[in-house]
């Protein structure tokens, strides 16, 4: 599992998993609170964090084309599936969120692993990737209101 190049949509489900889950207990536990929306903003940032996390598991930094193919489409996945399951997509339809998640899991999945390829900083600055990830958050809060 060191070398496998699906590990990143493991860490997304992993991620988006558990804040559907939290998104869930909240709405249930308190009905009347204001709940985040999924939005592209929150899409990013789930996103960067399954790939921080996947930066730590792995310090390989090398991602192929057919491995971001499969990662792109298993990230459509569970941005479709996983909120479905937990009822906190709201009035927006399954397939949009499939294609959002996709197109930014996709993206974010490039740029994060173009970025960190660049900077390569090895055991010298251990919170490069957070950094990083943050970097990139920040970037793309011009989605925000989008979906």
């Amino acid at each position: 599992m060191k070398h496998n190049p699906l590990k990143r949509s493991v860490a997304l489900s992993a991620v988006v998993g558990l804040a559907c889950l939290g998104l869930m207990l909240a709405g249930t536990l308190a009905p009347m609170a204001i709940l985040p929306k999924l939005d592209l903003t929150m899409m990013l940032a789930l996103s960067v964090t399954a790939l921080a996390v996947d930066a730590y598991w792995s310090p390989e930094r090398k991602l192929s084309w057919p491995a971001l193919a499969a990662n792109t489409v298993l990230g459509g996945a569970a941005f479709a599936l996983l909120p479905w399951c937990a009822g906190v997509t709201g009035d927006v339809p399954v397939w949009v969120l499939g294609l959002a998640g996709a197109a930014v899991f996709g993206i974010a999945c490039l740029l994060y692993t173009a970025a960190l390829e660049r900077i390569a900083t090895g055991p010298r600055a251990p919170l490069a990737p957070v950094g990083t990830a943050f970097m990139l958050y920040l970037a793309g809060q011009c989605l925000s209101g989008l979906l």
